[in-house]
C-alpha cells in the first residue's frame, strides 16, 4: 500500500519528442465577385506544441491582376491581413494573384475564372422527430433544412452553401454540389448532419465558386467530416505556386433567411 502511494502521488508530465515540421505559408485568398472584394489571409503554421495563435505574415506585396488588365494592390490593413475594394470584374472573366513575402519568396496563383451568379431561389424546413421521449414524455421537435436554385446551364458549375445560425456560422458544414448528374435541372440539397430548433434565424449564403475552390473544401470536408471512416490526415491541394497551403477562390453569392417555425 506504501509503495502503491508512493506511486500515485508523484505525477510527471511527458513530453514526446516530436519532430518538428518545417514552417509553411498558409494562405486563404478570396475574392467576392460580385461586391468587388478581395481579402487575403497569410500566416505560417505551429508546431505540435505551440498554442494556436499562428504567426501573421505582414509585409507582404500583394497584386491582382484581372483578364481586363487591371492591376489592382491588395493593402495590409491589419497583421496578417490585406483587402482591396472596388474591384470591377464580370463572369466570364478572370484573375490571378501574385504574393511576394517579405524574405522575396513570390507565390503565384493559378489564373481563376470567375463563375456566374446563382441566385437561392427558397429555403425550406421540415419537422422531425429525434432523440426518442423527452423528460416530459414527448419527443423532442427538430427541424432539417432544404435549399433550392436553379443550375446555370451550358456549363459545369459549383456551388458552396453556408449556414449562419442565429448569427454563427456554421465553419464546420461543408454543404458543396455540382451539376455533373443535371445540369441546368433546379438543385434541391438538403443539409444533413445538422438540425435546427424552433426560433432559430437561418441566414444563407449560396456561392457559386471556382472548380478549385470547389476541390479543395471537398477535400477539406473528407478529411474533418467522417469521424474514424476518415482516410490518413492530409492537406488539401490548392492552387497556389510552391510548397504553401491553401487556395485562391473566386465567388458570387446570394443570401435568404428563414425563420424556423
Amino acid at each position: 500500500m506504501l509503495l502503491f502511494c508512493s506511486l500515485t502521488a508523484c505525477e510527471e508530465v511527458i513530453l514526446l519528442d516530436l519532430d518538428t515540421a518545417t514552417q509553411r505559408v498558409v494562405i486563404e485568398a478570396n475574392l467576392d465577385a460580385g461586391k468587388g472584394i478581395c481579402t487575403v489571409s497569410l500566416s505560417k503554421t505551429s508546431g505540435f506544441y505551440d498554442s494556436n495563435n499562428f504567426e501573421k505574415i505582414t509585409g507582404a506585396a500583394i497584386l491582382l491582376t484581372t483578364s481586363g488588365e487591371a492591376n489592382i494592390p491588395v493593402i495590409q490593413d491589419a497583421d496578417g491581413h490585406y483587402s482591396a475594394t472596388g474591384i470591377d470584374i464580370a463572369p466570364g472573366e478572370s484573375a490571378r494573384l501574385r504574393i511576394e513575402l517579405p524574405n522575396g519568396q513570390v507565390i503565384e496563383s493559378e489564373t481563376v475564372p470567375v463563375p456566374y451568379p446563382a441566385p437561392l431561389d427558397a429555403l425550406m424546413t421540415e419537422k422531425v422527430e429525434t432523440g426518442g421521449p423527452s423528460g416530459n414524455g414527448t419527443s423532442e421537435a427538430h427541424y432539417m433544412l432544404t435549399a433550392k436554385w436553379q443550375d446555370i446551364p451550358g456549363q459545369s458549375n459549383y456551388y458552396r452553401l453556408k449556414i449562419f445560425q442565429n448569427d454563427a456560422f456554421q465553419s464546420g458544414t461543408y454543404i458543396l454540389s455540382d451539376d455533373r448528374f443535371g445540369d441546368g435541372l433546379p438543385i434541391v440539397r438538403p443539409v444533413i448532419r445538422q438540425t435546427f430548433q424552433q426560433g432559430d434565424v437561418l441566414r444563407c449564403q449560396l456561392m457559386s465558386v471556382n472548380k478549385s475552390y470547389y476541390d479543395y473544401f471537398t477535400e477539406l470536408a473528407n478529411v474533418e467530416g467522417r469521424g474514424f471512416s476518415a482516410p490518413t490526415p492530409f492537406n488539401p491541394n490548392g492552387n497556389l505556386s510552391g510548397e504553401v497551403l491553401g487556395y485562391f477562390g473566386i465567388w458570387q453569392a446570394s443570401e435568404k433567411v428563414i425563420v424556423v417555425e
